[in-house]
């Protein structure tokens, strides 16, 4: 588990804070929600967001933001908890952008932060 603080603290170049960013969100991005943002976006579409803004800014926030309220009863509240975070639709974006990016490296078998 990644706290918060653990999280917020973290000094690294800026690949590392990426693939810090991607491991702290992604602890909250159980199976249901992978599963949610499969259906939700094409591998194409997460794919080609993906090359061409690492962060997929380019997909539109408010599908992102529809996607975080969807999510949110799946979200282990007592996990979030226990590291420090307090769940905001900004949190809910994060975990749906982590879980998009474990479908991206698994379409094209690469570790994505």
């Amino acid at each position: 588990m990644i706290t918060r603080k653990q999280y917020l603290a973290f000094q690294g170049n800026s690949e590392e804070r990426s693939t810090m960013h991607q491991a702290f969100y992604e602890q909250f991005a159980i199976e249901p929600i992978v599963s949610y943002i499969a259906g939700k976006f094409s591998p194409e579409e997460l794919v080609k967001a993906h090359r061409e803004d690492s962060a997929l800014n380019t997909i539109a926030l408010n599908r992102w933001d529809d996607a975080a309220r969807v999510i949110y009863p799946w979200i282990d509240n007592e996990l979030v908890k226990s590291t420090g975070q307090l769940w905001s639709l900004s949190a809910g974006v994060c975990t749906c952008k982590a879980a998009a990016n474990i479908l991206i490296s698994r379409a094209i078998a690469k570790p994505v932060a």
